[in-house]
């Protein structure tokens, strides 16, 4: 009912479509029937003329008053200013029989005062005191379908303009989340296209400055030792000498300097720390779950877009982990083999069916499985999970790496 209401107060406020018109209809209707009325009861006596004015008048007042001020006040407080309006309204009829027809404002008002069964059973118990009230002149059929039709007219005007209203609060629903979700999808592209050329300076850098000013720094250094060599007891090259110490040093500052750079934009994780350490790391606030990192194989320095990607395969599948495998053990494995470095996740969770996960269309839960298999296609590697119910997880995956 609550919903019904606050679909009934936006109405009311004019912020629902035809709103403003259907309310300005009704009560058009209303003060066009109380001047009828007031025109019928002049062919009465004096005393019932006034009384019929009065009745008329306090009607109108409750109704347009209520009418005005209905959003502002509570429930409680409308469901008393509709029976106030009902019982004058019951009043009225037998002294002035035209206000029969006010029954339609009042249907409108049960209907939108209490949008549920209760609006349904007000309307067909005040159209049977209006057909009740005709008993003594006689019964007719157009006494009796008079009050029925226009019943059964005003319920399906108020579901015709209460359904429009609902349909039209989705559809705003709707493009409120699409305008939320494209607005979202915007800053994780513009943030995915910041970390990608991020990543790709970073990798120019390593691959060119940072490995250019490395090869002349050893260089430098072997001349510098082979100039030592041959002039053990004399040192006439003591110029040149300066001038390679010179360059020597510079270079090494140089290459600080573009490994600070590279430091600074590769995933945080690895900016000061081995690819062993930055597990350590990622694993470390998880609570609940012991973790045991083992490195095999030959540790060696990996181009800096490989470790950066395992680190965030290893951090994707670690994330499942903790949140999806309710695990109290989990093995991370890191492998280096000639051609090839291999990250093992492998846990004793509840597991669960890697086919079926498969068969979901994207984006139903399992989002996290599909951007592990994304990071390591993008380095021409592949991901293997192997799971069953009650059997824990084993998340695989192998990087080709150049044996140089």
């Amino acid at each position: 009912m609550r919903n019904e209401l606050d679909v009934e107060n936006l109405a009311k406020r004019g912020g629902q479509p035809g709103a403003m018109s259907y309310r300005n209809s009704i009560h058009i209707m209303t003060a066009t029937l109380l001047v009828v009325g007031l025109g019928a009861s002049a062919r009465l006596s004096l005393p019932l003329f006034a009384l019929a004015c009065v009745l008329l008048l306090a009607w109108g007042f409750l109704y347009f008053w209520g009418s005005s001020k209905r959003v502002d006040i509570s429930h409680p407080m409308q469901l008393a200013w509709l029976f106030l309006l009902t019982l004058v309204w019951i009043i009225m009829v037998p002294i002035v029989p035209i206000s029969i027809y006010m029954l339609f404002p009042l249907f409108f008002l049960y209907l939108q005062v209490m949008p549920d069964v209760r609006g349904i059973i007000a309307v067909i118990g005040a159209t049977s005191i209006a057909i009740a009230s005709q008993y003594p002149n006689g019964l007719t059929v157009g006494g009796v379908m008079g009050p029925a039709v226009s019943a059964i007219v005003s319920i399906a005007i108020d579901y015709a303009f209460r359904t429009l209203w609902r349909v039209n609060n989705e559809k705003q629903e709707l493009i409120d989340q699409l305008i939320e979700t494209r607005s979202q999808l915007a800053e994780t592209e513009r943030n995915a296209g910041i970390a990608a050329e991020r990543q790709r300076i970073a990798h120019e850098i390593h691959d060119t400055v940072a490995q250019g000013l490395s090869s002349i720094q050893m260089l430098l250094h072997v001349a510098e030792q082979e100039i030592l060599a041959k002039d053990e007891v004399e040192n006439p090259h003591a110029a040149a000498l300066d001038k390679i110490r010179l360059a020597r040093n510079t270079a090494s500052d140089n290459l600080s300097e573009a490994r600070a750079m590279i430091a600074a934009l590769q995933p945080a994780a690895l900016s000061q720390t081995s690819l062993e350490d930055a597990l350590h790391r990622v694993t470390q606030p998880l609570l609940g779950i012991h973790f045991v990192i083992n490195v095999d194989g030959d540790v060696r320095q990996l181009p800096m877009k490989t470790e950066a990607t395992l680190l965030r395969i290893a951090q994707g599948a670690i994330a499942n982990v903790a949140k999806h495998s309710e695990a109290k053990n989990c093995h991370v494995t890191l492998t280096y083999e000639e051609n090839e470095v291999r990250l093992d996740v492998v846990d004793d969770g509840v597991g669960f069916d890697p086919e079926q996960v498969r068969a979901q269309p994207a984006g139903l839960g399992h989002i996290g499985l599909s951007a592990l298999h994304q990071r390591a296609r993008e380095l021409n590697g592949e991901v293997v999970v192997e799971s069953a119910y009650g059997q824990g997880t084993a998340v695989s995956v192998a990087l080709p790496v150049d044996a140089n």
